[in-house]
């Protein structure tokens, strides 16, 4: 008896393992519940399958397939010159880890158009802003553009110095340092007939800011960058600290990781202590967050009821980032991080297209009968890409 029930089940493992992968709403039919733990080599596929569709979405002008319906091929009339830099901060990353070729040259041919089409002179001399859509509209600029854009920028210079002048970069820097504050804080948006608009503010755009200016002083290394990113950072914990929660502010741990290594070489106008708690608070807020037991297997990892991309993959990122800072004596909160980076990590390889023309494209949702759910965008791509890169250094590194 017993032996006929072990090989029952062996037998229903065989044939799960040779199964065709089943959508979404089969999966909630039969009560499938997904594998706890991603493979090497199920995330180095997804790594290339998502770097063959982020390069072959940049067209030979450098502007990339924005968003695309799979289902008909209709492609979005609107494009967004924050999310194509997102998308060329992917690409370098893919390059830094990879030296892929064809990643060089798809983020040079997208820091061409971007160049082209969306840098122009600032609000005062010696500046250069990524404006919002081409000229001649130049009414008003926000932080997150220019500051995305001179991260990607000064990747691109990296990888061909002649891609973008380093004058250029400065200049880019000095619009962004322009927008901060005494105190440290930095203005989202600025008009050009009334000034800071003081009545919105970004989440997201302090963090990528401070990114930009750490990624310009590690390029001409001038102090003044590094201090600005900083005095942001620092003002970001501040702020927040005392919190019970803190939003999901994964770019602000993104730049702290590649702060703090500066900080243990030159006087940071911020506190390692301060940064550090201020990571853990975001940390925790979204570990709390994470579906680990959800009503539907599918989404576990994920962390909204609709099963949404993006922001589990910001999330992640935010959540690999802090692994690489976050002391190793924080056992519990590190142990915590990991188990929740393998649900995230897995959910995402569930969500990403597994073949046809759009393979390796993650889509806005993985629950099919969500509205526009299907929708393959450049940023859903470029942070699941970012997030399994990062994953597979940290978790990997002596398999690759």
């Amino acid at each position: 008896m017993l032996t006929s029930l072990w090989a029952r089940c062996l037998l229903i493992c065989l044939l799960f393992a040779e199964a065709p992968a089943l959508s979404f709403a089969e999966h909630q039919r039969q009560g499938v519940r997904p594998k706890p733990a991603p493979s090497l080599a199920e995330v180095s596929r997804a790594i290339a399958a998502a770097a063959r569709y982020l390069e072959h979405a940049c067209g030979q002008d450098g502007k990339f397939i924005y968003r695309i319906d799979p289902n008909t091929g209709g492609e979005a009339d609107s494009y967004s010159i924050a999310r194509h830099a997102g998308a060329m901060y992917a690409l370098a990353t893919l390059h830094h880890i990879h030296h892929d070729p064809d990643a060089a040259r798809a983020l040079l041919r997208a820091a061409g158009f971007l160049r082209r089409n969306y840098i122009g002179p600032g609000f005062r001399p010696r500046q250069l802003v990524v404006w919002p859509s081409p000229p001649p509209d130049r009414s008003y600029a926000e932080l997150g553009a220019s500051a995305l854009g001179l991260v990607a920028l000064v990747a691109a210079h990296g990888v061909d110095p002649k891609s973008i002048p380093l004058e250029e970069l400065q200049a880019l820097g000095r619009f962004v340092l322009f927008l901060q504050r005494e105190d440290g804080s930095f203005v989202s948006e600025y008009r050009a007939d009334s000034g800071p608009v003081s009545d919105w503010e970004s989440l997201y755009y302090p963090g990528e800011a401070a990114l930009g200016l750490i990624a310009l002083y590690e390029t001409d290394h001038d102090l003044q960058w590094l201090n600005a990113a900083a005095r942001g950072l620092s003002y970001l914990a501040k702020s927040r600290a005392g919190l019970s929660a803190v939003s999901a502010d994964h770019w602000a741990l993104i730049a702290t990781a590649r702060l703090l290594p500066h900080c243990e070489k030159h006087s940071c106008a911020a506190s390692r202590t301060d940064l550090l708690r201020h990571a853990i608070q975001i940390c925790e807020s979204i570990l709390r967050e994470q579906n680990t037991n959800p009503t539907l297997p599918l989404l576990e990892g994920a962390f909204d009821s609709t099963g949404r991309t993006a922001p589990t993959a910001t999330r992640l990122e935010g959540l690999l980032a802090a692994l690489e800072f976050v002391p190793k004596e924080e056992t519990g909160l590190r142990a915590r991080i990991e188990a929740a980076s393998e649900r995230s990590t897995a959910f995402l390889l569930r969500a990403q297209i597994k073949s046809g023309r759009y393979a390796g494209g993650v889509p806005g949702v993985l629950d099919d009968d969500a509205k526009s759910g299907s929708a393959i965008r450049i940023d859903y791509v470029q942070h699941a890409l970012c997030a399994w890169l990062l994953y597979r250094q940290l978790f990997q590194p002596a398999k690759r």
